[in-house]
């Protein structure tokens, strides 16, 4: 394993926030019975938090990481502004519009950034940061994290810190993954597939398959016996392939390409 913990740590601020968060409804009595008509009443929602409470919590998660996988030390790693996939012309994290962020988000997040070694990333995800940095540097990072995607698609040994169990996921198994999810979707980033196809069909279509090339075409027939084309497949593997930030700079994923006779020969 490595010897510092690459954290996946947007998740700690939703987690630790929401725990903490009590909510009160101001108005229950009117909620109950309607107003004077008897018509129903929206409840007015007042939420709070003990912000030290907070910090507190969010310092024995992260020491209760570093404990389970025998790290010293911890790199932070969060998602700040802008996304490049918000920018392709399909719907991500579309069903997480209107969810709101937990009272203190704010609060925690700085707590963490003057505690930690701490980065915040702009232009793409923690996601993408991380699975780059574990990518590069495999002997230096152990990956904390808790998306099926960053886990799956990274090479090398991972701690899911959100089930407490440590995950082996080889190179095959990497490319695979986002063949799977460009077939399947992904209901947690609100993007779909091939409609009709879920995980099981997914992984049978996929099962045949020995090399890249072959898993891209059986995925743009599945995409084409829905009346669906290559393009659409291309879309839903950006969303999903976690390999397109390289040293900064984000490169959209491109299908692969046959050889020609003359390359197979040379």
């Amino acid at each position: 394993m490595g010897f510092i913990a690459l954290i996946d740590a947007d998740s700690l601020l939703y987690k630790v926030g929401f725990a903490i968060e009590e909510k009160t409804v101001l108005n229950e009595w009117e909620v109950e019975w309607g107003d004077e008509d008897g018509n129903a009443v929206e409840p007015v929602v007042e939420y709070t938090t003990d912000i030290e409470q907070c910090y507190s919590n969010f310092d024995q998660m992260v020491d209760n990481m570093l404990y389970t996988i025998d790290c010293d030390e911890a790199l932070l790693v969060f998602s700040g502004k802008d996304n490049f996939r918000l920018d392709l012309p399909t719907p991500y994290k579309g069903n997480r519009d209107g969810n709101r962020k937990p009272t203190g988000y704010d609060e925690i997040l700085q707590f963490a950034l003057e505690t930690y070694n701490s980065i915040v990333v702009d232009g793409y995800e923690a996601d993408d940061y991380v699975v780059w940095a574990k990518t590069k540097y495999p002997d230096k990072y152990t990956l904390c994290a808790i998306d099926k995607d960053v886990i799956y698609q990274t090479v090398g040994t991972h701690y899911n810190y959100g089930k407490d169990e440590f995950i082996v996921t080889d190179a095959d198994y990497a490319l695979w993954y986002a063949y799977l999810q460009t077939l399947a979707g992904d209901a947690t980033d609100g993007y779909k597939g091939v409609p009709g196809i879920g995980d099981v069909k997914a992984r049978k279509i996929l099962e045949p398959c020995k090399t890249e090339i072959e898993m891209w075409e059986a995925t743009v027939e599945a995409y084409e016996a829905k009346g669906l084309g290559a393009e659409d497949a291309i879309l839903t593997m950006q969303l999903a392939n976690m390999h397109q930030l390289h040293d900064g700079e984000i490169v959209l994923w491109q299908p692969p390409v046959r050889p020609t006779s003359k390359e197979q020969t040379l």
